[in-house]
């Protein structure tokens, strides 16, 4: 039997998508270019064998002085953005939003290579039910310790009524100097006022957007949702 954790989870492996190709290290450039425009993707997982060994873009592709090369001749131009077989969903957001990719790559305790996650699986989430079904929504907050208080914060949210449904920290690996973010789902019906309450306490909010019809919240910050719904 689940435990409430487990029920709550809603891991990535059960989002798999193998509707894209891999490249492989021996792949050419201009291999890897047409299999980016024919599938309609920005970017494609790098394979040696079975293990993932990053991801390359059309863009950095093109930005190589000779299309001659291989890929194995670029691998430093590689980007190491994945998720893991066993991490919930909602790590996914700001992998999309950092990438500006619409698949990504998931991957297993041994590295090798999974299949992908697609943008759309986070689209047809927030339309058909905004995860929960219920108002709330999902904050992202850089979090530093010795600034900010995760009972202060949860108190914040405990007195707009509301309910941690999930969370994890998400830390950049682009950027590892950057704080790591703490992201939080919340069902609440007072999610505007929950914003403007960790505000007042300079909680700092990096991103913040709604689930449900009855909130009233600025429209920038539903820009990271709109990229889903929008892409």
């Amino acid at each position: 039997m689940a435990t409430k954790n487990e029920s709550l989870a809603m891991l990535v492996l059960s989002y798999l998508s193998f509707d894209y190709p891999t490249l492989s290290l021996q792949d050419s450039l201009p291999k890897a270019l047409k299999a980016m425009e024919s599938h309609k993707v920005p970017a494609l997982s790098v394979l040696d064998g079975k293990k993932w060994v990053g991801t390359i873009s059309a863009v950095q592709i093109s930005q190589q002085l000779s299309l001659a090369s291989k890929l194995k001749d670029i691998q430093s131009e590689f980007q190491k953005d994945k998720l893991e077989l066993e991490e919930d969903i909602l790590a996914s957001l700001p992998l999309f939003e950092s990438t500006g990719f619409n698949v990504l790559p998931v991957i297993n305790e041994e590295g090798n290579w999974m299949g992908y996650i697609h943008q759309d699986v986070i689209t047809n989430m927030f339309i058909q039910s905004g995860f929960t079904g219920k108002n709330g929504g999902i904050l992202r907050i850089p979090f530093h310790v010795q600034r900010d208080s995760m009972s202060v914060i949860l108190r914040i949210i405990e007195e707009n009524k509301g309910l941690m449904v999930r969370s994890f920290f998400h830390r950049s690996e682009k950027n590892p100097q950057a704080l790591p973010e703490w992201v939080i789902q919340v069902q609440t019906d007072q999610f505007s006022n929950l914003v403007k309450s960790l505000e007042r306490h300079d909680i700092g909010i990096e991103k913040a957007f709604a689930f449900g019809q009855q909130e009233d919240i600025d429209q920038m910050r539903f820009d990271l949702l709109l990229k889903y719904l929008n892409p």
